[in-house]
C-alpha cells in the first residue's frame, strides 16, 4: 500500500525499518547478503569525497518553515529529509533493542521510571555557529508541548523537561515509562532544531546540527541541501563527515513513476513502500535493492483505519478546539475555571458531532448516520476482505499477511483471532444491520492518496470485496497532508493507512490511548461526570477514536514493567488481542520498505552512532541517514 501515514511517519518511527547492519559474522549480516555473498548497499572501499546525489521520495511537507521535530508532521519521506538537517538525541543500535549516543550521551531512570536524566554531548554547534546545550533541549520540548498536534501526542507521556546544568536535562514523565529513551531515538521529537525556528513569525530556513544545511526548498517539488563543512562527527578512520557535497530530494508521489526515474538515471536513489512497486524494483537490471523484510523489529502495517465513533475528534471537542467552528466550547474550558460543565456540553463533547462523509459532496455531514461506529459492520468489513489475495495480487506478495500490529516472529505475537475471510458471514452481518436499523443500503467513503495509480488499484480491490457483501464504498482522493489532517480532526469515515510497528510497542502508546471521561482531571481523567460511569474517550491522537479500558490498562501495565520481562510481553500481547475484537483497523499486510540505488551510489546501507563506529539502524522505518554515503 502506498504510504499515507507511516513510521518515521507523523511523529514516530512506527513503520518498517530498512535493514541495519550488524557486526561481522552476525545473523543480520547473513540476512542482508546477496547470493554472491556481498552485502547490498555496503562498501568497505575508501570513500570518494564530494559529489551530489538526487533522491526520489514519496511526499513532501506542507510548510518547510516549521520543518522540525517539535512542529512538523513527518512521514517516512519527512524523516529522510530530517536526517540530512538534524541529529537526534539517540539512535537505535542495529539489533533494534539498544539506544546509542548521538546528541545525548546517556539516559538514566529513577527507580520507577518516572524521571529520566539525560546527559548531553558537549562541543556540538548548529550550522549558524550557536552551541547545542540543555537550553536547546528545553526549548525544543516547550515548542513541541505548545504545538497543536505534536503537543497532544506527547502530553500523555512527558510532563516537563527541566535543565539541570548546561549539559544535563531531566525528562519528567506523566506515567512510568521503562523504555522512554527509545522515543528519544525514534520519535520526531528526538531531532533538535535551533530555537529560532519556533517563532510563530519565523520565515527562514530551519537550522540543525546535522550533516547538511538547506540551500532551497520548493515544497512539493524539490529540496536542496549542501554539506555542513563544520559537522561535528567523523567516521571510524577519523575522516570528517559527510562524504557528499550535497543532496537533492525530489518529490515523486506516484510509485511506478518513481521506479522509472531511478531506472532511467534521472535520480540516484529512491524510497519505495508500495508492495507491487518493490516487487518491480527487485526485477530491474543494474539496480541495487534492499528491503527490511528480515530486520530485527516489527514492520509497519498496511491497513484501513476506521472512525469507530462516527464523530469528529472527541478529545479535540472536549478541549474546546472546535469552539469557533461548531459553537461547542468544550468541557475543559469550564473545568479549568473550577466550574461544572453543562450537561449539554459534556454530551456534545462525547458525541462529537455525529456524522459521516457525504458520498456526493465528499464533505463531513452531521445529518448523515455513520455506519462504522457499529462493531458488527467493522467485523463484516474484516471478513469481506481477502487479505491473502490482497497481499498477492495488490502488494506483489512482498512482506506477509497481517492480523494485528505484530508480525508472527515478534516476541509480542500470540494469535489474536482476528476475523478470517468469510464473505457469507459478512453478508449476514450486513443484512442483520439493515434489518435492525431499517435501512436499505450500507456504505461509507474511503480516503485515498491522490496522484497515485497504486492507491486507485487498492481502492478498486476494496470496492469489489466490500460490494460483494452489500457494502458500497466511495473514494475520496486527497493529497497526503490533507488526508492526514482529516484523520487527525476526525472528518473521515475510513482511510488508507500505514503505521505502528517499530523497535518497541511503547512507540505506539499515544496512538491507542483512551481516558476515562468520568474520572477527575487530577486522576488522569476528563472530568465529565454527566456521562455514564466507565465511559472512555480516545486520546487526541488515537485517530480511530477507540476508547477501550482493556487496551488502556494493558498498555499502562506494559509501560511500567521491566523491559523484556514476561509481564511486559503479556501486556502488549493483550493489546493486540483486543484489537481483533474491536476492529478499529482493517489489517492487510506488513509494509515492506525498500531503498534502491544506481550502481555508482556506495555505502547507502550504513550508519553509525555519534562515535562513528557503533553500527545503528539505517533505513529506519523508511528513513535513511546520509552522512556516510558516497558516489563513484
Amino acid at each position: 500500500m502506498s504510504s499515507t501515514f507511516d513510521r518515521r511517519s507523523f511523529l514516530t518511527h512506527s513503520a518498517a525499518t530498512l535493514g541495519g547492519v550488524a557486526m561481522a559474522g552476525s545473523v543480520v549480516d547473513g540476512l542482508m547478503a546477496t547470493a554472491a555473498g556481498a552485502a547490498v548497499g555496503i562498501s568497505a572501499a575508501k570513500p570518494k569525497i564530494g559529489g551530489t546525489i538526487t533522491v526520489g521520495l514519496i511526499s513532501d511537507v506542507p510548510n518547510y518553515h516549521v520543518f522540525n521535530g517539535s512542529q512538523g508532521k513527518m512521514d517516512a519521506s519527512g524523516f529522510c529529509v530530517a536526517n540530512a538537517l538534524y541529529d537526534p538525541l539517540f539512535v537505535m543500535a542495529v539489533n533494534g533493542v539498544t539506544w546509542l549516543p548521538m546528541l545525548a550521551l546517556s539516559a538514566t531512570p529513577n527507580a520507577n521510571y518516572t524521571v529520566w536524566t539525560i546527559r548531553l554531548r558537549q562541543g556540538v554547534k548548529f550550522t549558524n555557529g550557536d552551541p547545542f546545550t540543555a537550553d536547546t533541549v528545553v526549548a525544543n520540548w516547550q515548542a513541541a508541548a505548545a504545538d497543536p498536534t505534536v503537543g497532544l501526542a506527547i502530553q500523555p507521556i512527558i510532563h516537563s523537561v527541566v535543565k539541570v546544568n548546561k549539559y544535563t536535562v531531566t525528562y519528567n514523565m506523566v506515567i512510568p515509562f521503562s523504555t522512554f529513551p527509545v522515543s528519544l531515538a525514534e520519535q520526531q521529537i528526538a531531532y533538535m532544531a535551533h530555537p529560532s525556528s519556533f517563532s510563530s513569525t519565523f520565515k527562514g530556513n530551519p537550522v540543525g546540527t546535522g550533516p547538511f544545511k538547506i540551500v532551497s526548498w520548493q515544497v512539493g517539488v524539490e529540496s536542496k541541501f549542501t554539506k555542513n563543512t563544520k559537522y561535528w562527527r567523523k567516521d571510524a578512520h577519523g575522516r570528517k563527515l559527510p562524504y557528499l557535497d550535497g543532496i537533492n530530494f525530489k518529490t515523486i508521489p506516484d510509485n511506478p513513476t518513481r521506479n522509472s526515474a531511478l531506472q532511467s538515471g534521472s535520480i540516484d536513489m529512491i524510497l519505495q513502500q508500495d508492495g507491487s512497486s518493490v516487487a518491480a524494483l527487485q526485477k530491474m537490471k543494474g539496480i541495487q535493492v534492499r528491503t527490511d523484510v528480515n530486520d530485527p523489529r516489527d514492520p509497519a502495517v498496511n491497513c484501513l483505519i476506521l472512525n469507530t465513533t462516527g464523530t469528529l475528534n472527541q478529545y479535540f471537542l472536549w478541549a474546546g478546539q472546535f469552539a469557533t467552528a461548531l459553537g461547542i466550547p468544550g468541557a475543559l474550558t469550564y473545568l479549568e475555571k473550577g466550574q461544572a460543565p453543562p450537561t449539554q456540553v459534556q454530551l456534545a463533547d462525547y458525541e462529537g458531532t455525529l456524522g459521516a462523509v457525504d458520498p456526493t459532496t465528499l464533505t463531513w455531514n452531521t445529518k448523515l448516520k455513520p455506519v462504522l461506529n457499529d462493531v458488527t459492520i467493522r467485523q463484516a468489513c474484516a471478513m469481506a476482505i481477502n487479505r491473502n489475495t490482497y497481499w498477492k495480487d495488490i502488494d506483489g506478495a512482498v512482506g506477509s499477511v497481517a492480523d494485528g500490529i505484530y508480525r508472527k516472529k515478534s516476541r509480542f505475537y500470540k494469535n489474536p483471532n482476528y476475523p478470517g475471510y468469510n464473505p457469507t458471514q459478512a453478508k449476514a452481518l450486513v443484512q442483520a444491520y439493515k434489518t435492525k436499523n431499517k435501512v436499505s443500503t450500507v456504505g461509507f467513503v474511503i480516503d485515498i492518496v491522490s496522484g497515485s495509480s497504486s492507491a486507485q488499484k487498492q481502492f478498486a480491490y476494496f470496492q469489489q470485496q466490500l460490494g460483494a457483501v452489500g457494502i458500497t464504498v466511495t473514494p475520496r482522493p486527497l493529497v497526503q497532508s490533507t488526508l492526514i489532517n482529516n484523520v487527525i480532526y476526525g472528518e473521515y469515515d475510513c482511510a488508507t493507512w500505514n503505521q505502528f510497528g517499530g523497535v518497541d510497542p511503547s512507540l505506539n502508546y499515544v496512538w491507542f490511548i483512551s481516558q476515562p471521561a468520568t474520572t477527575p482531571l487530577a486522576q488522569g481523567g476528563l472530568g465529565m461526570p454527566a456521562l455514564p460511569t466507565g465511559t472512555f474517550i480516545a486520546g487526541a491522537v488515537n485517530f480511530a477514536h477507540l476508547g477501550d479500558p482493556v487496551i488502556e490498562g494493558s498498555m499502562l501495565a506494559a509501560l511500567a514493567a521491566r523491559p523484556k520481562s514476561a509481564a511486559q510481553t503479556a501486556a502488549w500481547g493483550s493489546v493486540n488481542a483486543q484489537f481483533a475484537k474491536d476492529i478499529p483497523y482493517l489489517f492487510l499486510d506488513t509494509t515492506v520498505t525498500a531503498f534502491a540505488a544506481r550502481p555508482n551510489i556506495q555505502n547507502w546501507a550504513v550508519s553509525t552512532a555519534g562515535d562513528g563506529r557503533s553500527r545503528s539502524l539505517t533505513f529506519d522505518g523508511g528513513s535513511s541517514r546520509w552522512d556516510q554515503i558516497w558516489k563513484k
